[in-house]
């Protein structure tokens, strides 16, 4: 049953009353000095609907809020605190490809961890499982994946100076221009 809101000339007064539509246009008394009063128009009006499970305001354009901010999608992945995904990304730029240091540390955690394994395994103990050196493993694999083709195009990008030798000056020679001379027309 919704609930309508009734105006009270006596006392000036405006009230509010839960009852069935059927009832509405009638008048009601009023609950201070129980003299008639006539319905009015709300004067607080709130529409929504509800989508996901959670009441949305009308017009819902189908955005998600965060923080006073309208984005496309709920946060669905881990993010640093009172972050979104895609504020991240536009606040601190895209992830960059994992440096060769960070490969050479994920390669040695790997290692110890699989030697951790085999001594467990070897001494007959079932080695534990520690999700959270599992998680930060995943995560660097997954931004390796995410990454390989922006590593690949800065690795294009880079300098020549690298692998072409350079002269005593420490300049790379410029090609000499060639001189041609004309034929002489006869």
């Amino acid at each position: 049953m919704p609930i309508y809101e009734y105006y009270c000339a006596e006392c000036n007064g405006v009230f509010e009353q839960l009852m069935s539509a059927k009832r509405a246009s009638e008048a009601q008394p009023c609950p201070q000095c129980d003299a008639e009063s006539r319905r009015i128009m709300p004067t607080e009006f709130q529409a929504f609907t509800v989508r996901d499970g959670a009441p949305r305001r009308i017009p819902d354009r189908g955005t998600y809020w965060h923080f006073e901010q309208e984005v496309g999608r709920p946060v669905t992945e881990t993010v640093q605190l009172n972050e979104h995904p895609d504020l991240f990304a536009e606040k601190y730029g895209p992830e960059k490809p994992p440096t060769a240091e960070e490969q050479d540390e994920f390669a040695e955690k790997l290692m110890s961890r699989l030697d951790y394994e085999e001594n467990a395994l070897n001494a007959g103990v079932v080695p534990t499982d520690d999700t959270y050196q599992r998680q930060n493993m995943q995560q660097f694999v997954d931004r390796t994946r995410k990454t390989a083709a922006a590593a690949e195009a800065l690795r294009r990008k880079q300098p020549n100076e690298a692998s072409t030798p350079k002269t005593r000056s420490g300049e790379h020679e410029t090609p000499k221009k060639t001189t041609r001379k004309k034929k002489e027309e006869s």
